[in-house]
């Protein structure tokens, strides 16, 4: 196996703990022609940001000629190149701390694979999530339509101390994107989904150029701590980069952060009656004008995607009152 990187740092991060691959390491694809050559790889992995140069072309033709499989994959946080070379070309995310195995395991995995970068048009900058009963299998449902490279997604699930662990494992082994308990002062990054995991504090984010994860000290809002209201008014800066789903459960947490991004110009999401465990959050959201959109939950997913939010006084669409 020929593993090829620019980055030193990455190199040595791939070839941490690999004891089970035989693999020659290339800094440049001046190198990868060589080596190649000689040693007839049977995988090929290298870094997306050799698609900028001009000579990745011919690598992709001696992977053919030598009959090597070529996967690409990109750095998280890192702008996501694309090019026609790049066609029909597996690329999956690398995260921190990803083996070697690890980004072999997420190249088998259709489901991590990234998507083109000329579909990245119209994704939000941030995804929010709010819910509570019945939540957990929504949530899953939500992010089973989600890709690997997913914007940055924060969620408030008003569950139980204890149950948290194993709910981000489920659901980090189940689908594309990474998904990791939320620490304070964790950059957001895109592909990554955060769900709040300390009952003592609120998850919400802050910062005007980067976000990052902020947990708050405060009392219990609406009756919950954390509580899906602190975290969606606090993205309220954001406006029209947020898109935001309040999603099935008992009370009304949530409702009053939803419209105030509404009012901000984000797209603003409600799960419907039908499909709905517990219509309370989303009806006091309905009822409220705060959800641009009142959808079932299999259409919660792709439309947080689009991120297209119309204007503030547009109509509310697929209602159920």
């Amino acid at each position: 196996m020929l593993v090829a990187d620019a980055h030193a740092g990455r190199r040595m991060q791939l070839l941490r703990h690999n004891s089970r691959h035989q693999v020659i390491v290339a800094s440049s694809l001046a190198q990868v022609y060589p080596v190649a050559e000689e040693t007839t790889p049977c995988v090929m992995v290298l870094s997306v940001d050799f698609l900028r140069e001009p000579e990745f072309e011919g690598v992709v033709r001696l992977a053919r000629l030598i009959g090597a499989t070529l996967l690409l994959y990109s750095a998280v946080g890192e702008p996501i190149v694309d090019s026609p070379l790049r066609r029909g070309l597996p690329c999956v995310p690398l995260h921190p701390n990803d083996s070697l195995s690890d980004l072999l395991a997420r190249l088998a995995d259709t489901r991590s694979h990234l998507t083109p970068a000329s579909g990245d048009i119209g994704l939000p900058d941030l995804i929010l999530i709010g819910a509570s009963t019945g939540g957990v299998k929504a949530i899953e449902t939500v992010l089973s339509s989600f890709p690997a490279d997913c914007p940055p997604t924060v969620v408030v699930q008003h569950i139980r101390d204890g149950f948290v662990p194993g709910f981000v494992q489920r659901l980090h082994n189940r689908y594309g994107p990474r998904v990791v308990s939320a620490a304070d002062g964790e950059t957001l990054s895109r592909g990554t989904v955060y769900i709040a995991a300390d009952a003592n504090r609120h998850l919400t984010v802050a910062g005007h150029g980067t976000l990052r994860c902020r947990l708050v000290e405060a009392p219990p809002r609406n009756g919950h701590r954390p509580a899906v209201d602190p975290l969606f008014e606090s993205a309220v800066q954001r406006g029209a980069g947020v898109a935001a789903a309040l999603l099935t459960g008992m009370g009304n947490d949530g409702a009053a952060g939803l419209g105030a991004l509404r009012r901000a110009g984000a797209l603003t999401i409600a799960q419907d009656r039908e499909s709905s465990i517990v219509w309370g959050m989303p009806r006091a959201a309905a009822e409220a004008g705060a959800a641009l959109r009142i959808l079932t939950l299999d259409r919660i997913g792709p439309a947080l995607l689009d991120g297209h939010a119309a204007p503030a006084t547009g109509t509310v669409t697929g209602a159920t009152r």
